[in-house]
């Protein structure tokens, strides 16, 4: 497969689908997108806050494809050139994401790179004061109230596991980065949460 023929894959894209990339997420606006009127809907009947609405109208949410990233990806072995994923990992669980890294191997070139952005767990460790663990169990778990269940993490990561977990999947090239720094092509206009951990890994 000659390079041109790559595709640049994009996990848990959500609102920020970008153009040249295989945006995929999980989210319910993906079917909400496909239905005439449904976001109009949800939004008279107080279900969706107006700025989703607006990103339905701009057709973010039509820009994406479903893909469960706990299942095999649906793509040929070395047909990426490169992967991004932001605050995704962590939602997984941990056996899940030894897996989807060994895929994310799997269907990257030679010389493909994954861009890995996730909090990091050193500075959420650092929160933790025994007089008061909540700032500390609210950023560990990401849940302030029942409703927040479905964004739960389920996993955490330093610079040194996420290193370790990538070279065991034969990665031979692993280096934690800063905000917008890096091989990945487009950061400027995907990273976005700069408090986090950059991380990675070429193949």
């Amino acid at each position: 497969m000659s390079q041109p023929d790559l595709i640049k894959l994009h996990l848990g894209a959500f609102n920020c689908a970008l153009n040249g990339w295989v945006n995929t997420d999980i989210t319910p606006h993906i079917w909400v997108a496909r239905v005439p009127f449904a976001a109009q809907l949800l939004r008279a009947v107080g279900r969706m806050t107006q700025d989703r609405l607006e990103e339905h109208k701009r057709g973010q949410f039509s820009r994406l494809k479903y893909m469960d990233l706990t299942r095999p990806l649906p793509f040929a072995d070395g047909s990426v050139s490169a992967v991004f994923s932001s605050h995704v990992f962590e939602h997984l669980f941990l056996d899940e994401v030894e897996r989807l890294v060994a895929e994310i191997y799997r269907i990257l070139a030679p010389g493909g790179v994954c861009r890995v952005v996730v909090p990091n767990l050193s500075d959420v460790v650092a929160l933790y004061d025994p007089e008061d663990p909540k700032p500390f169990l609210e950023a560990m778990f990401e849940i302030g109230r029942r409703s927040d269940i479905k964004n739960a993490h389920h996993s955490g990561f330093t610079p040194q596991s996420m290193s370790k977990l990538f070279a065991s999947k034969g990665f031979r090239k692993t280096s934690v980065l800063s905000y917008r720094r890096g091989e990945c092509p487009d950061i400027d206009k995907l990273d976005n949460r700069p408090e986090s951990l950059f991380f990675e890994a070429v193949r």
